[in-house]
């Protein structure tokens, strides 16, 4: 039986510290597919990191604009932030009204205000800015009135400051006790009346008065991934990844790669291989990993037993530590959770 979605992810960069013939840098299209499980017209989406091209990545998407809800950074790096000014300067160019909300590092909005004033930039719309810094437990925006989504971020261990989010989609559901309302003999003509009831009693005119909570049940169920941004302490996440159907990380090198990397002494990236990745992703049991922001080096190719960098070299790391489902996410790659 297929499992209901509750995300589809589209990665519009996959590349690590410049783009690729075939890989753009880091940005992530996140939409939230809610009750209906499938995509709409008007499906609202999060972006998370936003490298240079992001808009011209999106312009090959059926991703509309206009149901963008939140951009979140979580880094300063240039391949995570250089597309934000162009993307923000064409939504306002293309009438945008919607408000708009920004989750990202203090300084990312102190180079935004500067881009702004000295290119004369006039937007359309308000932005609403939250510092990761002060981001509280849990930063929610609402979508209707039985549906929001959650926003939380951790700190990593990269050359600058770079964090975590977790996206929590909340939908709040009453459910009826039929079989209860069945035995009363409640004519299912007032079952609505009962769904749909605000109040903690609820009138049924010949069936008497009734609480509530006797004839249905009022619950949240929530849905959560978690998207890393550059980090070489996997097991940083460790809280975070709690209850997580998917965990989408940076696996920039493999193992012999990264160590090479550090054997000539000459800087340490602070990034993950894919190694360190899968062996966390095992030990915390996530049921499906999504690799991204690979080496320029790797070739798409996926052949393991050819000398040359290759998908093949990552995959089979990863796939001697973990055994759930792994993805290696190519740009415009849609995955569905």
């Amino acid at each position: 039986m297929t499992q209901p979605h509750s995300y589809q992810l589209q990665f519009l960069g996959t590349s690590s510290g410049v783009p690729t013939r075939h890989r753009n840098v880091s940005a992530l299209a996140v939409s939230l597919l809610g009750r209906q499980q499938t995509m709409g017209k008007d499906t609202p989406w999060i972006l998370v990191d936003c490298g240079e091209a992001t808009q011209h990545q999106l312009m090959n998407t059926k991703l509309r604009p206009k149901n963008l809800i939140a951009i979140l950074i979580t880094h300063v790096h240039g391949d995570h932030c250089y597309g934000l000014p162009g993307l923000l300067a064409s939504l306002a160019m293309h009438g945008r009204k919607q408000p708009l909300t920004i989750i990202a590092p203090k300084a990312i909005h102190v180079l935004m205000q500067s881009l702004i004033e000295l290119t004369q930039l006039t937007l359309s719309y308000p932005i609403t800015w939250q510092y990761i810094e002060d981001l509280p437990d849990e930063y929610l925006i609402r979508l209707d009135s039985h549906w929001w989504v959650g926003i939380c971020a951790t700190p990593l261990r990269h050359r600058c400051e770079s964090y975590a989010f977790a996206i929590t989609q909340h939908h709040h559901q009453r459910q009826l006790h039929t079989q209860k309302l069945t035995q009363l003999g409640i004519e299912n003509r007032l079952w609505g009346k009962i769904l749909h009831c605000q109040d903690k009693m609820v009138e049924l005119g010949a069936y008497g008065t009734w609480s509530v909570d006797e004839l249905r049940d009022d619950k949240v169920i929530t849905n959560k991934i978690v998207i890393a941004g550059d980090n070489d302490e996997p097991n940083l996440l460790d809280g975070m990844i709690v209850g997580a159907k998917a965990l989408v990380h940076e696996a920039t090198y493999t193992a012999q790669i990264k160590q090479k990397i550090l054997d000539k002494g000459i800087i340490d990236p602070m990034h993950s291989s894919a190694l360190q990745v899968g062996q966390f992703a095992s030990q915390v049991n996530v049921p499906m990993l999504i690799l991204t922001h690979f080496s320029a080096r790797f070739a798409l190719f996926d052949e393991p037993d050819n000398p040359s960098p290759n998908m093949g070299h990552i995959r089979t790391e990863v796939e001697s530590v973990y055994d759930g489902q792994l993805i290696l996410a190519n740009d415009f790659d849609v995955i569905k959770i």
